[in-house]
């Protein structure tokens, strides 16, 4: 975020310098009405042609300052928000797998939107005019010291309350602008969830409870920010009766001044006018405090996501391997894997295992045993803790990372599609797809035929996260997405779990085709779709318990025969 503000640190430049040009003419235009108030009421002949075309000159010329202090300032705040913004989603889609495991989209959403406005905010509106406001009084006060000291000496000294005043008031601001971010983030959690989760919120007839859990949240939200709002009337209420009193005190005194002989009528007039254009400033300054506290709260917060280090990249291997490579496409030995540092509670025990090319591989294992694991280190989401993995012969680690995610291709049973066409859906299996691409891989993948009886063909739109499909219509486009990848390695999550025979039948027919010729990893609950797999690793407390194929594990009749037994 600094060198955002740094890069565009030009255009700041131009507004700082195009608003002590414009204040200077201002005081110069000003002082230029003192002399000839002063050479009026000395009985000297001022002529209006002397003063009035060079102050029209500084009309002018402050017109186009303040016309280009404007367009530099509001250059420099777009700019910079440009910068922050591509610069937050350029990290965020980069950060580690475990993050979003750890953050709710609620709270990601809130920062990515609500916390990114108060920090356009700041540059937006506060930094300009805490700029402007610290130009305007150094440039006046200067001014003013060169006309009278005690003027400055008697102005400043009345506002040491204000100070205390807006500390004490920032400071309590802040706090409730904490906990208002907190409420947002668990009021947009409930939003988010109440619509991901409607199918089950209308079929169990949750429509109260979650109304009653949404709006407990937002009045706790509302709570806050009334208290945050009648803070910052207060500091307003405050600040404009705090002003008031130095007004007094500064117009007093230089009438005293005046009538002393230290000062001229005219400048006595001059200085009224200056005052008016720092009393105002100062107080800006001041109680600007409370918005900077304000806005840190959210600056942190930004700055937290800034602060989650990057999933590694680096690696030497950048290509994916050629056909005649050595056959062992896996091989893992001793790996262990735990979540959050839980060494007590390890995922993968001393996994050992190893995939040879061509043909199907599978894991089987009751729920939880880490078999969901296994493929999200396989891609690299997480990494282990220790052990070795070596893909294509070569260490993990040695692996340029997007280099090694593109030997995978992965069908999940919990298909993602993003809220666009169809075509655009395919398409994204391979950078500058064409449109014949797409359509062949959505011909493998027996979709082809169901996408021309669309009104709209290849540029229906499938609705967030694919609503407007069926379950199997999803996986097909899935495989064509995967086809269109053509990645060495096949990674199936038990793919027609969840769909109909009819469906299975052409999700499997689809899963034929795009297996030849690939290494197939599979994930099986069902233990009959996996019954030609080359090799088959039963796993159980994060550990190889079993290998064998199909035949080879019944025969033994441990845990594999077993499992098959119960169906």
């Amino acid at each position: 975020m600094v060198r955002a503000g740094l890069r565009n640190g030009y255009m700041l430049l131009l507004f700082v310098l195009f608003s002590i040009s414009l204040n200077e003419i201002i005081i110069m235009g000003n002082d230029l009405i003192a002399k000839a108030a002063d050479g009026v009421l000395g009985g000297q002949q001022v002529y209006f042609a002397e003063f009035v075309v060079p102050l029209l000159w500084m009309i002018v010329l402050g017109t186009a300052a303040a016309y280009l202090k404007s367009i530099s300032g509001s250059h420099y705040s777009a700019m910079v928000q440009r910068d922050v913004r591509a610069s937050l989603g350029r990290h965020l889609i980069r950060l580690p797998f475990s993050y979003f495991d750890e953050k709710s989209s609620g709270s990601i959403i809130t920062r990515l939107i609500s916390d990114m406005d108060e920090l356009g905010r700041f540059f937006s509106e506060i930094l300009p005019s805490l700029l402007v406001n610290i130009i305007v009084v150094v440039t006046s006060t200067i001014y003013l010291i060169q006309m009278d000291v005690l003027l400055i000496i008697v102005l400043f000294a009345s506002y040491p309350v204000m100070l205390v005043v807006a500390d004490r008031l920032s400071r309590k601001l802040a706090q409730l602008a904490k906990k208002l971010r907190s409420h947002m983030d668990e009021c947009n959690e409930k939003a988010y969830d109440a619509i991901q989760g409607i199918v089950i919120g209308r079929s169990y007839n949750l429509y109260e409870v979650q109304k009653k859990e949404i709006d407990a949240v937002i009045d706790r939200k509302v709570e806050q920010a009334c208290k945050s709002t009648r803070i910052s009337s207060l500091g307003w209420v405050l600040k404009n009766v705090i002003t008031t009193i130095p007004v007094i005190i500064c117009y007093l005194f230089a009438l005293y001044e005046t009538m002393q002989g230290r000062i001229t009528v005219g400048e006595m007039l001059a200085f009224t006018v200056l005052l008016g254009r720092i009393l105002n400033p100062i107080g800006d300054i001041v109680f600007c405090a409370n918005d900077i506290r304000e806005i840190g709260v959210s600056l942190k917060r930004l700055q937290e996501i800034y602060d989650q280090k990057e999933e590694r990249t680096g690696g030497r291997i950048h290509i994916q391997p050629q056909d005649n490579e050595e056959s062992a496409v896996i091989e893992w030995n001793n790996v262990e894997f735990y979540y959050d540092h839980s060494e007590a509670h390890p995922v993968l025990n001393g996994m050992s295992f190893q995939i040879e090319k061509g043909g199907q591989t599978a894991f089987v294992g009751g729920s939880g045993e880490g078999k969901t694991t296994i493929f999200k280190l396989l891609c690299g989401f997480y990494e282990k803790n220790s052990g070795q993995y070596r893909l294509f012969g070569h260490s993990f680690e040695e692996w340029d990372l997007e280099a090694a995610r593109s030997c995978f291709s992965e069908v999940s049973q919990n298909v993602f599609l993003f809220p666009e066409t169809i075509r655009q859906n395919v398409a994204c299996g391979k950078e500058n797809a064409t449109f014949e691409e797409v359509v062949e891989a959505c011909r493998n993948a027996n979709i082809h035929d169901f996408i021309l009886q669309l009104p709209e063909g290849y540029e229906t739109l499938v609705g967030e996260r694919g609503v407007r499909l069926s379950g199997g219509q999803r996986q097909r486009i899935s495989i064509a997405r995967a086809f269109l990848k053509d990645a060495p390695i096949l990674l199936l999550d038990e793919p027609t779990a969840a769909v109909d025979v009819e469906a299975e039948q052409k999700i499997q027919e689809a899963i034929d085709r795009i297996a030849a010729g690939r290494t197939v990893i599979t994930i099986a609950h069902r233990l009959s779709t996996i019954r030609d797999a080359k090799r088959i690793y039963v796993v159980s407390g994060g550990k190889i318990v079993e290998t064998g194929n199909h035949e080879e594990l019944l025969e033994r009749r441990g845990v594999y025969a077993e499992m098959y037994a119960k169906g």
